[in-house]
């Protein structure tokens, strides 16, 4: 028999299938995900959609557990099966500790907006967000490139070039920074602006900019996540959220890595880490 998680995102719905009790629970046996909206049927027919690709039979998932923004939607069943609410900070945690296979971690949920909690095997506790996130990616991208997609954004950005756009360490001092390497961002999108890097800033083109706006969200995102640690005590931050499948996060998080001493892990299937943390609560409260 299998459960399902599903999170309720703002933007995105992710369902995640698991069957507990297998050797590789809570990894999930098959993962969807469509675009999120106030029609119930719409859900509905996602839903079986993703089942029948998956052959799944309904009759096989014992269990639903539903969580985030918009989990109102759903009532106590979900096509005649037994569904229930959890809490989204608690199933954020759960999710992210699993996934990652460490007991404790700054847990980083990167969506729309973006979300930090603290988690650890005694309590898990929101700590704060920031409106940073796939909306700022998406809204920016409308604004700089005309494409709100962020395929195309992904796309676009793995041509360009940072030096056109940002402002780096080495471009303001020539001096050896303790733990600050040259290549380091000094200023998002500094040299646009700057009277001393008008020529450079001319070559900048589209593909520069979407590599630039990218940057400036995983950056922030990082960036405030360095400090909340410090705040929190934690060593491990793991990321979950639909905005762990930009290709850039791997390159942008293994620097932060190196230069902060913080282990930043994008663990498998990161973009359902809350759906899958769902099942983990709803087991829980069993």
């Amino acid at each position: 028999m299998f459960r399902l998680g599903l999170d309720f995102g703002s933007t995105l719905t992710k369902m995640a299938l698991t069957r507990p009790g297998g050797k590789d629970y809570p990894s999930p046996q098959a993962v969807f995900h469509y675009k999120t909206n106030d029609h119930v049927g719409d859900f509905y027919n996602a839903l079986e959609h993703f089942l029948l690709q998956e052959n799944i039979p309904l009759d096989s998932i014992e269990h639903i557990s539903a969580t985030g923004t918009h989990a109102n939607l759903v009532k106590d069943n979900i096509l005649g099966i037994p569904t229930v609410i959890v809490p989204e900070v608690e199933s954020i945690g759960k999710g992210g500790l699993a996934l990652a296979e460490v007991e404790e971690a700054l847990v980083v949920n990167m969506g729309t907006g973006t979300t930090y909690i603290d988690a650890s095997p005694d309590a898990i506790r929101h700590l704060g967000g920031t409106g940073i996130g796939g909306g700022t990616l998406t809204g920016l991208g409308k604004c700089i490139l005309d494409s709100s997609s962020v395929k195309e954004i992904v796309r676009l950005a793995s041509h360009g070039n940072l030096e056109n756009v940002d402002l780096l360490i080495r471009d303001v001092t020539d001096q050896e920074l303790e733990q600050l390497p040259p290549f380091l961002t000094a200023a998002n999108f500094g040299k646009l602006g700057h009277p001393l890097y008008t020529e450079q800033a001319s070559r900048a083109c589209k593909e520069d900019l979407a590599l630039a706006l990218i940057n400036l969200v995983l950056q922030v995102i990082g960036s405030m996540a360095v400090m909340v640690c410090k705040s929190c005590r934690k060593t491990n931050v793991v990321f979950v959220g639909s905005l762990t499948r930009l290709p850039q996060i791997g390159e942008v998080y293994s620097m932060f890595s190196n230069v902060y001493g913080l282990q930043f892990i994008v663990p498998p299937f990161a973009a359902f880490g809350t759906a899958l943390g769902s099942t983990l609560v709803s087991l829980q409260e069993v």
